[in-house]
């Protein structure tokens, strides 16, 4: 039996520089693709979505087109609800290679979206927890690990068993949504499986490539994988004319 190599973290977390030589070699998922992905993931566990960390709302509108196609395919999703939270003021603080006011941008127009505008620790309310009840899908995309933990803290109590918790910038140069998460766990107790890694571009325009990361929170109750939907493109075209 041959010998097992050690796993090199380099595959795992990336390698400081590595973007220039994989640029043209890598074709890392998008974030489209992996936002879809966890949509569909999310299809069987009961509550609403919440993103953190909003700024044009590109992300969301994938969110949400994605949610609409399942929809027309099961009827669970129809209650299910969008939740974007952002300041749309930028950053606060610097971030990697990220000016403090970086990402500052009028509130975007998302028909279908309950927004939340406001810093986290202030638009983050025990009124907003009970309007959302329950969540089954939760993106953070908030860059900095202070604003990511706010996030986590007050999304505790409202995870459903299964909940999905996708990271947008998980691993790289600065890894503050790791160190968030890692806080997060210990303090709150709370189990997650990595259900998926993707690799991705720099976050922070700089030289190493970064990780979105796909989590599950393991509650008490078993739940079941949704069953399969018509292939994406099918989906798409068929709705493109209702």
């Amino acid at each position: 039996m041959a010998d097992i190599l050690p796993l090199d973290e380099t595959w795992l977390r990336g390698a400081p520089g590595d973007w220039p030589e994989l640029r043209d070699r890598v074709t890392f998922p998008s974030r489209a693709q992996v936002l879809e992905l966890s949509v569909q993931l999310s299809r069987s566990v009961p509550g609403h979505i919440v993103e953190f960390g909003v700024w044009k709302g590109h992300s969301t509108r994938v969110i949400r087109d994605e949610l609409w196609r399942s929809r027309l395919w099961d009827r669970r999703q129809r209650g299910k609800r969008i939740y974007a939270c952002d300041s749309f003021r930028g950053l606060p603080e610097g971030y990697e290679n990220l000016a403090a006011g970086t990402f500052a941008t009028p509130v975007p127009r998302l028909k279908g979206v309950r927004i939340v505008e406001g810093f986290f620790e202030d638009s983050l309310t025990p009124e907003l927890a009970s309007e959302v009840g329950r969540v089954s899908l939760v993106h953070f995309d908030a860059d900095l690990e202070s604003a990511t933990e706010c996030a986590l803290e007050w999304v505790t109590p409202l995870l459903s068993d299964g909940c999905l918790l996708l990271f947008d910038e998980f691993c790289g140069e600065d890894p503050a949504e790791y160190r968030a998460f890692t806080k997060w766990s210990e303090w709150s107790g709370t189990r997650a499986a990595l259900v998926a890694l993707f690799g991705r571009e720099p976050s922070g325009k700089g030289g190493m490539t970064d990780r979105r990361a796909l989590f599950q929170v393991i509650g008490e109750r078993p739940v079941r994988k949704a069953p399969p939907l018509p292939p994406v493109r099918l989906r798409r075209r068929l709705a493109s004319r209702w």
